[in-house]
């Protein structure tokens, strides 16, 4: 059985479980990962701020990065924010995403990521956790990243069309995030 098999039956087990205990809802996406969709947040919970929010776990590959791609924008379409506002977070959550798969184990065989969505009145938040650094071997050297013209773009990208971005780190893990803020509408 490989990996990504004992994780969606894993993942399947777990969700069953909770899905008992908590009402989550569980829905399965068409590449077969297991995404775990958060109910909208309750009347009054948070309502100054939070309108609602989801949280998606999927198996690092590199259907992942599309899969990410589609679910922010399916997500926030919700919300209905203004169309540049999908259109930058999906960008930027593709960087995140992809960051992860090329710079932690989550894009080593076995790998997750979980990618948390959080839709305000005036902002959007998405962030990608992923497994951290990738061990290297001990007679590798990294050096080649930084003469390499291909890295260090994502970063610019996100702060292009992001209001606010950030990362932080675990012992196990590394959250890197986004926010962009969303103009309010003028009444009619």
């Amino acid at each position: 059985m490989s990996d990504s098999q004992r994780l969606r039956e894993h993942a399947a087990a777990d969700a069953a479980a909770s899905d008992a205990c908590s009402g989550t809802r569980r829905e399965r996406g068409a590449d077969s990962s297991a995404a775990i969709e958060a109910e909208a947040l309750e009347s009054g919970e948070h309502s100054r701020t939070a309108t609602d929010h989801t949280v998606w776990s999927c198996v690092g590959n590199l259907t992942a990065v599309r899969s990410i791609r589609a679910r922010v924008r399916e997500f926030l379409q919700r919300a209905k924010p203004p169309e540049s506002v999908l259109d930058d977070a999906e960008l930027a959550s593709s960087e995140l995403a992809t960051n992860a798969l090329l710079h932690s184990r989550s894009g080593q065989t076995g790998g997750v990521m979980t990618l948390f969505i959080r839709s305000e009145r005036d902002r959007v938040r998405v962030a990608v956790a992923d497994q951290g650094e990738k061990a290297q071997p001990a007679d590798s050297a990294d050096s080649s990243r930084t003469d390499n013209d291909d890295y260090g773009r994502g970063k610019l990208i996100i702060e292009s069309c992001t209001t606010r971005s950030g990362e932080y780190w675990t012992d196990t893990t590394h959250v890197a995030w986004f926010e962009i803020d969303i103009e309010p509408r003028a009444e009619r």
